[in-house]
């Protein structure tokens, strides 16, 4: 018989920013608990709200599946002998089974044929399963910060104060701590707190309903999302879609009332960003902008309006009191966010540099004026390979010295968020160059994996030199990313250098920018490192490329492909992209396996082997001559399609080696007796090899 589950988990309000994931947890613990105890199931579903996590389980079966236990014995040669009669090793398993010897079977198993019994174990009811298995439901559920309460040692999100636990309409008797579990649940805190009973999920639903809890987040979700958008119609303008912060109040709240609020005018003198942030990051308000864009180039974007929309969650009947507070809250925060502007901006952002002096990047490696001063030097270098002019690296140097000036602000002080984009309005207010100030703010981009990439060249380079540095700095200190750990997220920062090159077309040698590097910060910090460069480098270099690695193969080149290509060369990675690129569309050729099987064999043979001068007076057969005489024809079109960069024509130059190459190994033996020989005939292979891998190791290539 199925029946249905409920579990309801009250507790203290648990923050949002842990709900989300509560919910899928409870969701996944439940599927394997049912899984590891036969217990079969319709479908699982989870809610929460601020208040309660909630499972409800449709179609429960009433008890386990039965199974099949096998207990192996001793082998069956041993077990019977040649008449196929008991032996004393087979009574004696018998007996200690309980079983008469006739019950006994064989298996094959990897050690061979084993005898063995087969008892049939039958499931035991859902409802005793559920006393224990619920409990320990509740307990697994993760929680980046847990508390105790009482004096008992359980830990929780937030203290439990009610369980609820229906199977079939009947509860589900358990503890924990002091918590006895029922069938009661609670309605709103402060509406309707009142505990009542119910009996099944429909019940339980329409109760929670009157008494305004929406349990469905995607619900509740959908009934904000709504409102603020008829809202921001309202007034004519456009509210912020932010899906991060819809989802952070949708689990704020167990019944939303969507609001709007109003603030002064004067303060959207302020950068916006200052306002927004507020808003969105201090209050969770949505902030609403105009529906016409505005074309102004520091700005950018939509005009910001004098309002803003917000989510309570509870319903009122005086609505404009909540309004006034909320506006009265807005109103000095931005209060706050004008007096730290109007500080900040007495003097000019170059005198805020000296103050970098006293602020700690690392603490082996110097304050935020030394890493400014690394940074002056990386962009020059950088902006020098790229072949930018004299003028521009100038204005790149000068971006570079104020691209922290910013962090000794009062207004990054109370908004870190904002660094780089308040550099940029304090740059302009400075009456620095445009260019200098948009590179200021473009320095930190992308700020996620996905995120919006530099449109600048200044930006661009600066943000590489930042990152580089701070790579860097971090790989010297020993900081290196481990597993899941990442508390410096250089493995963001080096997917951005990635993106950001890809993006511009720079071609750059991430070797020699990380060497670079490496030794101006050497030079500064006049410490002894207990690694040697040339080891972090390595060690820089091959956790760049690895991200390059899987980049590629997540934009759907084929792995063995990518890899073929980053075996053979990985530093411009324009070029390496170009080569993927070209060797996957060339791999759509019908005769392409073999065309690899036969640059593998060049490439595996000759593999540990020594290399010398191919000596042409050693050429003695008239196939190897055929070869070495095909190379030659070949190998001048190669390099001159590589140095044009055109790698399908080089490929196909490679493809009339072929034939040649097929017939040196039928004819010729390569590893003769003769040692002069042997070597010449490795020495030709040698520079055959060398050509392909210009593009790539064949070797890695599946065929």
């Amino acid at each position: 018989m199925l029946k249905e589950l409920i579990l309801e988990i009250g507790t203290e309000e648990i923050p949002a920013g842990f709900l989300g994931e509560a919910i899928k947890s409870l969701g996944s613990i439940a599927e394997r608990e049912f899984e590891d105890n036969l217990l079969t199931y319709k479908n699982i579903n989870t809610f929460g709200t601020p208040r309660r996590l909630v499972l409800w389980v449709s179609g429960l079966s009433d008890k386990q599946s039965d199974k099949v236990v096998e207990i192996i014995g001793p082998p069956k040669r041993i077990a019977f002998d040649e008449n196929g009669t008991p032996t004393k090793a087979a009574l004696g398993f018998a007996k200690a089974q309980g079983v008469d010897v006739k019950y006994l079977v064989v298996v094959e198993r990897e050690k061979g044929e084993l005898i063995a019994i087969r008892r049939k174990i039958k499931g035991k009811r859902t409802e005793r399963l559920l006393k224990n298995l619920l409990s320990k439901m509740i307990l697994s559920i993760p929680s980046r910060k847990s508390m105790r309460w009482g004096d008992g040692d359980t830990s929780f999100a937030r203290p439990i104060r009610w369980i609820l636990a229906l199977y079939g309409g009947k509860t589900v008797p358990f503890r924990l701590e002091e918590v006895k579990s029922g069938s009661k649940t609670q309605g709103h805190r402060f509406i309707s707190p009142k505990p009542f009973r119910v009996e099944n999920w429909s019940e339980y639903i329409s109760g929670l309903e009157k008494r305004f809890v929406i349990l469905d987040q995607g619900k509740r979700k959908e009934i904000i999302k709504t409102d603020i958008g008829q809202i921001g119609k309202e007034i004519g303008g456009v509210p912020l879609e932010d899906e991060e912060l819809l989802e952070t109040v949708t689990h704020l709240v167990e019944y939303p009332f969507v609001l709007k609020g109003n603030f002064d005018k004067e303060f959207l003198r302020l950068p916006k960003e200052v306002l927004i942030s507020v808003m969105k990051n201090n209050q969770k308000y949505f902030p609403v902008f105009s529906d016409y864009k505005d074309q102004r180039p520091v700005t950018g974007d939509r005009m910001l309006l004098p309002h803003f929309i917000f989510v309570s969650g509870t319903p009122v009947k005086n609505p404009d009191l909540v309004i006034r507070g909320n506006e009265k809250v807005i109103k000095a925060r931005f209060t706050d966010g004008r007096f730290f502007f109007e500080e900040d901006t007495k003097t000019p952002l170059l005198d805020k540099v000296e103050k970098l002096k006293g602020m700690v990047f690392l603490s082996d490696l110097g304050t935020y004026y030394d890493k400014t001063e690394r940074i002056k030097v990386l962009a020059e270098f950088i902006g020098t390979k790229l072949g930018f002019d004299n003028k521009s690296i100038q204005d790149l140097i000068r971006a570079a010295m104020l691209s922290k000036a910013d962090l000794a602000t009062q207004m990054v002080f109370e908004f870190p968020e904002l660094q780089g984009t308040i550099g940029k309005y304090y740059a302009l207010i400075s009456l620095e160059k445009e260019e200098v100030a948009l590179a200021i703010e473009e320095q930190y981009m992308p700020t996620s994996r996905e995120g919006r990439l530099p449109k600048t060249d200044f930006g661009a380079m600066l943000s590489i030199a930042d990152k580089v540095d701070t790579i860097s700095a971090c790989f010297i200190s020993g900081l290196v990313p481990t597993g899941t750990s990442d508390p410096y997220a250089l493995r963001r920062q080096a997917i951005g250098i990635i993106n950001i090159i890809l993006d511009k077309n720079f071609h750059l040698g991430f070797r020699e920018i990380f060497n670079y590097s490496l030794n101006r910060i050497k030079n500064q910090s006049h410490i002894q490192f207990a690694t040697k460069l040339d080891t972090i480098l390595t060690g820089i270099v091959d956790f760049i490329i690895e991200r390059f690695r899987n980049i590629m193969i997540s934009e759907g080149f084929p792995q063995d492909i990518v890899e073929a290509v980053i075996s053979a060369e990985c530093d411009d990675i324009i070029e390496t992209r170009r080569k993927i690129e070209a060797l996957s569309e060339f791999r759509k050729a019908p005769d392409f396996d073999s065309l690899a099987i036969a640059f593998k064999r060049v490439v595996n043979i000759v593999k540990g082997q020594p290399r010398g001068e191919v000596d042409h007076e050693l050429l003695v057969e008239p196939t190897e001559k055929l070869l070495y005489q095909a190379y030659s024809e070949v190998k001048q079109g190669i390099e001159i399609s590589i140095s044009e960069r055109d790698y399908i024509k080089a490929l196909m130059h490679m493809k009339s080696l072929k034939e040649p190459v097929d017939k040196y190994f039928n004819d010729v033996l390569v590893m003769a007796e003769d040692e002069n020989l042997r070597l010449n005939r490795l020495s030709t292979l040698w520079e055959i090899r060398g050509l392909f891998f210009k593009v790539a190791d064949f070797s890695k290539i599946s065929t």
